[in-house]
């Protein structure tokens, strides 16, 4: 079997958030392309009120399918201490996806432009931005880790917008994302959209037995299913995972 499973798509935007369609064209979508599951997220915040419905739209639409259908959100990491933007109660919500949106910094969330613009100055340090980065996200995973099945949705999304990049991540960081992955149960999301993790951290992940999701993250209901990025990492893979003749 692949590393990585072509035939889901487990990061798809409704209406409910910032989607374009609703969640009946998202899955009719999903159907067309024969996928065998398909992963409902939508942004939240704090104060968001949409869940309860949320919730029973896609059970209902599961009714209808034989489509696997999973009830995420999305929520973005505010600070060091792995806070997630996200409302006290989200009962019937299975997955949660931690989200980089932007820098969390001590003191909260800080534009990954201004993070830019603090380390062209000199101001920052891109290896402590790094840290920085992964100790909110190694924070998240332990403090959610109970309560919702995590997936860290686009890893490391934000660091070339910070002005960084995956390859300044050192194998021993990599190593602590993993390994606290694979003792949360966390998911780790290959994105299309972001075109990001890597091959390498992926590998990692593989080694460790961390669940690996295949996703567009799409946010209109054509682009469900398309690969092209998760493609071409999961045949790269395969083949490093390939027995010997």
């Amino acid at each position: 079997m692949s590393v990585i499973r072509l035939d889901e798509d487990l990061h798809v935007h409704s209406t409910f958030s910032d989607g374009a369609d609703m969640l009946e064209q998202n899955l009719a979508a999903a159907t067309a392309a024969g996928l065998r599951r398909l992963g409902c997220v939508d942004h939240v915040r704090r104060d968001t009120t949409y869940v309860p419905d949320y919730v029973r739209a896609v059970t209902a639409l599961r009714q209808t399918t034989t489509v696997a259908m999973t009830i995420g959100v999305e929520a973005k990491i505010l600070d060091a201490a792995g806070t997630l933007d996200m409302p006290d109660v989200l009962t019937g919500v299975e997955r949660v996806y931690v989200a980089d949106h932007q820098f969390p910094d001590a003191s909260g969330p800080i534009s990954p432009r201004a993070i830019h613009e603090s380390l062209a100055s000199g101001d920052r340090d891109g290896a402590a931005v790094i840290e920085g980065l992964v100790g909110s996200l190694v924070a998240a995973m332990r403090r959610y880790s109970g309560e919702h099945r995590l997936v860290l949705a686009h890893l490391f999304s934000i660091l070339p917008k910070m002005g960084l990049a995956e390859s300044m991540v050192d194998d021993a960081t990599i190593e602590r994302v993993v390994t606290t992955a694979a003792e949360t149960g966390t998911v780790i999301e290959v994105s299309e959209r972001w075109k990001c993790p890597s091959a390498r951290v992926v590998a990692v992940a593989c080694r460790n037995r961390v669940e690996i999701c295949a996703s567009t993250d799409s946010h209109r209901a054509a682009d469900i299913g398309k690969y092209t990025y998760v493609a071409a990492l999961a045949a790269e893979l395969d083949g490093h995972h390939a027995p010997a003749a």
